[in-house]
C-alpha cells in the first residue's frame, strides 16, 4: 500500500507541475496573440475581433489551472504568526486540520463548478458580440483547476498523516500547545462566529474573518469561507452557494487583471536572465564613487528594476542577491544594508508597472494608465529621499570603502551590457503613453520581448524555460486565487450594504475629510502589520473607495496614498514580506533587519505626508499624459 501511495503521490505532483507549466505557456501564447493584434491594428489597419476575448479566456485558465502548482510549491499565502509558535507535532496536527478545511472548500467549489460548466455546455451558451465562442471552454477551467487542486490537497494530507504516524515529532508543553484543546477551541469560536451572522451580520463577518485568517488557512480560502458562511446563513442556504462559481469566474473575467500575469512573466524572465545583476553593475559604475555610492547604486537599481517588475519581492530578491554581498565587501554597515534593500525593494509597487495599481484598477474601475503614471513622480520622490538619507548617513559615519571613479569606457561598457534590461521599462512607458498600445498590450509586448531576449542571449535555455514559466505561474496564480476568494467575500459585503452603511456613518459624524484620510492611513498601517499587501487591498477597497469618492477626494491620488501604505506594509513586522526576503538572502537575525529598516520606514511616512499635502505630485502627470 505504501508503494502505491507513493506512486499516486508522484502522479499528483507530476500533474501539478504540468499544470504550472501549461499555465505559463498559455500566458506566453496570450502575449503572442496580443502582439499580433497590435501589428494587425497598427501596420495593416485591420484590428481583430477575437484577441481580447481569447486573452481573457486564457487569463481564466491561467488563474484556476495554476492553483494546484501553487499548492504544491507552498506558495498560497497564510497568516501564520500564531501557528509558528507551536511545537512541531502540534503544528503538523494544526496544518492537517487546515488542509481538511481547505479540501472541504475545494469540494464545494468543484461541486458548484461542475454545475456551472455543465449548464454552459448543455445550453450551448456563447459569448455575446461579434466574436462568438462557446462559454464552456473558459468555465471548464474552474472545474479542472478545482479537481487538480483537490488532488494535490489529498496528497498533502496523506503526507501529513504519514508524518504524524511515523515521525517522532517534538511535543509542546502547556495548554497553549495542546492540539486537541486548540482544535476544539477553534471549532467553538468558528461556531460562535457563525451564530453571530444571525445576530449581527457585520460583527459575524469581522469575527469570522479574523478567526479564519488567524488560523493559518490559505488567505483565499479564509476570505471565500467568510462569504460562503454569510450567504449560506443569511441569503438562502445551499441555493445561495450557486453564486460561488459565478463570482469566481467573474473575478477573473476582468480586462484590468489580464496584464498582471504578463508583467509577472516578464519580470521573472528578466530576473532569471541576470538582468538585475547587469543593472546593478551599471549603477555601481556610474554612482559607486559618490559618498555612499554603492548604497545609492542599490536604490537606483531597485528603482530601475521596479520599472520592469510588478512585485516588490522580486525586486528585493533580484537586487538583493547581488547588492548584499557587494555592500558587505565594501564595508557598509550590515544593518543599514539590510534596511536599504528591504526599503528599496518596496519601490516595485510604486514605480510603474505596479501590481497594486492593477488590483486597485480592477476593484475600482479607475483608469489603469492613469494609475500607472500617477505613481511615477511619488516613486521618484521616495527614491530621492532614500538616496539623500544614504548619502548623508554614509558621509557622517564613513562606514564604507571609498573607490575611484570608473573610466568612461567602463561606464558605457556597462551600459551596453545592461541595455537589454533597460529597454523593458522604456518599451512599457513609451508604448503606453505614446498611445502605441494599451496597458494590457504593454504587458504582452514586454513579456514577449523578455522571452525572445533571454533565449537569444542564451541567458535561459529551452530546458530551463519551463521552470521559469512555472515560477511565474506560482506568483500569478497565488495573487489571482486571493482575488477571487476576496470577491466571494465581497459579494456578501455588498449584499449587507456595508459600503453604504460606512459612508452614512461617517457622514453622520461630520468628520472632516483630512481626519478620515489619516484614520484610514493608520488603519492601513495596522492591517499591514498582520496581512500581506494584496489581502489588505482586497478586503478594504470595496468599503473604503466609495467613502473616499463620497468625500470628494480624487481616486487616483488616494491610490498613491494606499500604495505608499502598502510599501510600508512590506517592511512592517511581523508580516512584512521584504524583511523576510532580506533575512533569507543574508541569514541575518530578523531583529537586525528590522532595526536597519526603521529609518527608511520614517522616510516613507515623510513621503506620505508630502504626497498628502502636494496631491499634484500624483495627479499632474495623469492629467496631461492620459486622456
Amino acid at each position: 500500500m505504501t508503494g502505491i501511495a507513493r506512486a499516486l503521490g508522484k502522479v499528483v505532483d507530476f500533474l501539478s507541475r504540468v499544470s504550472g507549466t501549461f499555465a505559463g505557456i498559455i500566458m506566453l501564447i496570450a502575449a503572442a496573440i496580443t502582439c499580433y493584434e497590435i501589428v494587425a491594428r497598427r501596420v495593416f489597419n485591420s484590428p481583430t475581433i477575437w484577441t481580447l476575448e481569447v486573452t481573457i479566456f486564457i487569463l481564466i485558465w491561467f488563474g484556476f489551472i495554476s492553483m494546484a502548482y501553487v499548492q504544491r510549491e507552498g506558495r498560497h499565502l497564510h497568516v501564520d504568526i500564531l501557528m509558528n509558535r507551536l511545537s512541531p507535532r502540534t503544528r503538523t496536527i494544526w496544518d492537517t486540520m487546515t488542509l481538511i478545511i481547505t479540501l472541504l472548500f475545494v469540494g464545494i467549489f468543484i461541486y458548484y463548478g461542475y454545475g456551472f460548466f455543465m449548464k454552459a455546455a448543455l445550453t450551448g451558451e456563447t459569448t455575446v458580440g461579434t466574436f462568438v465562442a462557446p462559454m464552456w471552454v473558459p468555465k471548464l477551467a474552474l472545474l479542472l483547476g478545482g479537481i487538480l487542486l483537490g488532488l494535490q490537497l489529498i496528497k498533502d494530507l496523506v503526507v501529513k498523516f504519514n508524518t504524524l504516524r511515523t515521525q517522532p515529532l517534538e511535543k509542546g508543553g502547556g495548554l497553549g500547545d495542546n492540539p486537541i484543546l486548540l482544535v476544539c477551541s477553534f471549532l467553538v469560536v468558528v461556531g460562535v462566529a457563525a451564530w453571530l451572522y444571525y445576530v449581527s451580520p457585520i460583527t459575524g463577518l469581522v469575527v469570522m474573518m479574523l478567526v479564519l485568517l488567524g488560523s493559518g488557512l490559505p488567505i483565499f480560502v479564509a476570505l471565500a469561507l467568510v462569504g460562503i458562511t454569510g450567504m449560506f446563513t443569511i441569503y438562502g442556504g445551499f441555493g445561495a452557494l450557486t453564486a460561488i462559481p459565478n463570482v469566481s469566474y467573474g473575478a477573473l473575467y476582468n480586462f484590468a487583471l489580464a496584464c498582471l500575469p504578463l508583467f509577472i512573466i516578464a519580470g521573472q524572465l528578466l530576473q532569471s536572465s541576470g538582468a538585475g545583476g547587469e543593472l546593478y553593475d551599471l549603477c555601481d559604475k556610474w554612482f559607486g564613487h559618490l559618498p555612499g555610492g554603492l548604497a545609492i547604486a542599490t536604490v537606483v537599481a531597485c528603482a530601475v528594476f521596479a520599472a520592469i517588475s510588478v512585485s516588490s519581492i522580486v525586486v528585493a530578491i533580484t537586487i538583493g542577491l547581488v547588492a548584499l554581498p557587494a555592500l558587505a565587501a565594501r564595508g557598509y554597515d550590515k544593518r543599514f544594508s539590510y534596511g536599504l534593500l528591504a526599503a528599496g525593494g518596496t519601490l516595485g509597487i510604486m514605480i510603474p508597472p505596479s501590481g497594486t495599481m492593477i488590483i486597485y484598477s480592477a476593484l475600482t474601475e479607475e483608469s489603469l494608465g492613469k494609475l500607472f503614471i500617477a505613481g511615477f513622480i511619488p516613486g521618484i520622490v521616495i527614491m530621492a529621499l532614500f538616496i539623500a538619507y544614504s548619502a548623508i548617513i554614509c558621509s557622517r559615519t564613513g562606514a564604507y570603502t571609498k573607490i575611484q571613479p570608473y573610466s568612461w569606457r567602463e561606464r558605457f561598457g556597462a551600459f551596453k551590457t545592461a541595455i537589454w534590461g533597460l529597454l523593458a521599462p522604456a518599451i512599457i512607458l513609451f508604448g503606453i503613453y505614446s498611445g502605441l498600445f494599451t496597458v494590457l498590450e504593454a504587458g504582452a509586448v514586454v513579456a514577449l520581448y523578455a522571452f525572445i531576449m533571454a533565449l537569444a542571449r542564451r541567458k535561459i535555455t529551452f530546458r530551463q524555460m519551463p521552470e521559469v514559466l512555472r515560477q511565474s505561474a506560482a506568483s500569478g496564480g497565488m495573487i489571482l486565487a486571493i482575488f477571487f476568494g476576496a470577491l466571494i467575500m465581497g459579494l456578501f459585503i455588498t449584499l449587507l450594504q456595508v459600503p453604504n452603511t460606512v459612508v452614512q456613518a461617517i457622514s453622520a459624524m461630520n468628520m472632516p475629510g483630512w481626519a478620515v484620510i489619516w484614520i484610514l492611513m493608520l488603519i492601513y498601517v495596522i492591517l499591514g502589520m498582520f496581512l500581506e499587501v494584496i489581502s489588505v487591498m482586497l478586503i478594504t477597497l470595496p468599503i473604503v473607495y466609495p467613502l473616499i469618492i463620497s468625500l470628494g477626494f480624487d481616486g487616483i491620488w488616494f491610490a498613491v496614498l494606499v500604495t505608499l501604505n502598502m510599501e510600508m506594509a512590506l517592511v512592517t513586522p511581523p508580516v512584512g514580506m521584504n524583511l523576510y526576503v532580506v533575512k533569507g538572502i543574508s541569514g541575518a537575525p530578523i531583529s537586525d533587519v528590522i532595526r536597519g529598516m526603521l529609518p527608511f520606514f520614517i522616510i516613507m511616512v515623510i513621503g506620505m505626508v508630502i504626497v498628502y499635502f502636494f496631491p499634484q505630485l500624483s495627479t499632474w502627470l495623469p492629467s496631461i499624459m492620459v486622456k
